[in-house]
């Protein structure tokens, strides 16, 4: 299954991911630090700064090992992309989103099929480029949120270093039930991630139906899969 996404997506892809990476850190440990003491929320931008340095200092330690074992990589991204990044992704929110209608249609299976596919194909999107961090800055803007709203808004830019233009990056979180901060939406430069897929996947749910969507994706993943460990 080839999946179509706008050119400035690919940021999300790669250069985006350890911004991400820091900032669901920084956000669910702001929320597990505050919630015994108040549900207001601080400012999460100076521990946002720490721990994107800290992420940036773990990737170039393991430098050296990456390197030398190239046959690891995929594993060891696959490892950061689950503990760091997706228990901090609001899913369910986002496929529901993505396949609109089609959510509502389908049975509790069909939904957590899409799901489970649709986050591994994430899963791999963001595994694949683990060695393209390096040299990488990113500078974030203050947390703004509406304390009547359980949603808000982090900004940042992104710096690649080789001389290109900036990117600004939005990234959109809500309060979930257990009062923990989840992203729903990524924004790179004016392009929603979330409406990109949604665009990609209308286009095959119209020509194959959502039960022929699942399907693709999951032999998009499979072929991923086997395609990684036929190069190890």
């Amino acid at each position: 299954m080839k999946i179509v996404i706008k050119n400035r997506l690919g940021y999300v892809g790669r250069g985006l991911f350890l911004t991400m990476t820091a900032l669901w850190i920084s956000l669910v440990g702001v929320q597990s630090a505050n919630s015994a003491e108040s549900k207001e929320v601080s400012n999460p931008t100076q521990l946002m700064r720490d721990l994107t340095d800290q992420v940036m200092q773990s990737l170039v330690d393991k430098e050296e090992f990456l390197q030398e074992n190239p046959e690891e990589v995929n594993d060891v991204a696959r490892y950061l992309v689950n503990k760091f990044v997706i228990p901090h992704l609001d899913m369910i929110l986002m496929s529901r989103w993505i396949v609109g209608k089609s959510w509502k249609k389908a049975t509790p299976e069909k939904r957590r099929q899409f799901t489970d596919q649709f986050t591994e194909m994430l899963i791999g999107t963001y595994a694949s480029a683990l060695l393209e961090f390096r040299g990488k800055s990113v500078a974030f803007k203050p947390f703004h949120r509406d304390p009547k709203r359980k949603d808000g808004v982090v900004k940042a830019d992104f710096y690649s270093g080789d001389g290109a233009p900036t990117v600004p990056v939005w990234f959109r979180v809500r309060l979930d039930k257990s009062e923990q901060w989840k992203v729903f939406d990524i924004i790179v430069d004016g392009v929603s991630l979330v409406k990109n897929y949604r665009s990609s996947f209308s286009a095959e749910i119209r020509k194959v139906g959502f039960d022929g969507l699942i399907a693709r994706l999951t032999k998009h993943n499979l072929d991923k899969k086997n395609s990684s460990s036929s190069k190890n």
